[in-house]
């Protein structure tokens, strides 16, 4: 299980309100060990036009490092002075944002990145990868996408559950570990959900005297059975157990919105390239669609914690 002791807070300068900063200040609330970098990443394509030598391009670049890191400062400020928690500010020149982040994750061994949340259309998905996207699928660490909330001392903790296959098994068990560190330190409840996606197969279309719906029954039969056993077998109450028929990008948000949760734990698979644009993760789906923040395990991320 991580320790919350590290966190990378990504500063976002065209932002009136720094969510990011925000929520690594809340986690320090509850866990005072927490040291936050406030991360800044700069990048400005006139210190690379070719036309300039290499020392013209290089005095350029620390001339836009300075400025950035002069307004970091100044923002950060009244953070500074208003919480105890160390808040170290940090600007980076880099050419790849995204890539930068998880960068500068791995250099200060960080527990967890927080990022503000971005509303993406579905198109720019296709013509290019956001930010989001890209730590989404291939940090290391937990990924936070947070919203415009305040946490609740005791709040509910969801961890969205998935029994599709034998392998799911171990992803379960890892984000409900990471959400159990979470509800130690914010006293919160911990709610495991799980959607029961039924699809008829073509075939039973045929069949004489088939029942469609009793088809869906024995599917979300299985499906209670399944996340009652898991809950058990980590002492989780069978009423904080919510499983509904339907696609995990409706059930989990509807859920989530009913028991006013402050956190979403949710695996993604990772993908990418076209295909992952086309078809894209549960988490990408949802995430604009609850009002809590997200919590984010990759597979990288799981492999890491295996390590």
């Amino acid at each position: 299980m991580r320790q919350y002791n590290r966190i990378i807070a990504v500063i976002e300068p065209r932002r009136s309100e720094q969510l990011a900063l925000k929520r690594a200040i809340e986690f320090a609330k509850y866990n005072p060990r927490v040291e936050i970098t406030a991360l800044r990443l700069v990048y400005d394509f006139s210190a690379d036009i070719h036309v300039l030598n290499r020392m013209s391009e290089e005095a350029t670049r620390q001339d836009v490092l300075a400025t950035n890191k002069k307004q970091l400062d100044e923002m950060l400020e009244p953070f500074m002075k208003e919480s105890p928690v160390k808040i170290t500010p940090k600007a980076v020149y880099t050419r790849d944002i995204a890539a930068g982040i998880l960068a500068e994750a791995e250099h200060d061994n960080c527990d967890l990145i927080i990022k503000a949340a971005n509303n993406h259309k579905v198109l720019d998905s296709i013509l290019f990868t956001p930010i989001d996207w890209y730590l989404l699928r291939n940090s290391k660490v937990p990924v936070v996408i947070a919203k415009d909330h305040e946490w609740k001392t005791g709040g509910n903790i969801v961890v969205a559950v998935d029994f599709s296959f034998e392998g799911h098994r171990g992803a379960n068990v890892a984000l409900l570990r990471e959400a159990q560190q979470l509800a130690m330190i914010t006293k919160g409840k911990i709610h495991l959900v799980n959607s029961a996606s039924v699809v008829l197969p073509t075939i039973m279309l045929e069949v004489p005297h088939y029942a469609p719906e009793v088809f869906a029954q024995s599917i979300v039969k299985e499906h209670k059975r399944r996340i009652l056993e898991f809950a058990k077998a980590h002492n989780i109450p069978e009423e904080n157990c919510h499983i509904k028929e339907g696609m995990p990008d409706e059930v989990i948000p509807e859920i989530c919105n009913k028991l006013d949760a402050d956190a979403v734990f949710v695996g993604s698979a990772g993908r990418s390239g076209a295909m992952a644009a086309l078809i894209g993760n549960t988490c990408e789906e949802i995430v604009d669609y609850i009002a809590a923040d997200l919590i984010v395990l990759n597979n990288k991320t799981l492999n890491s914690e295996k390590d």
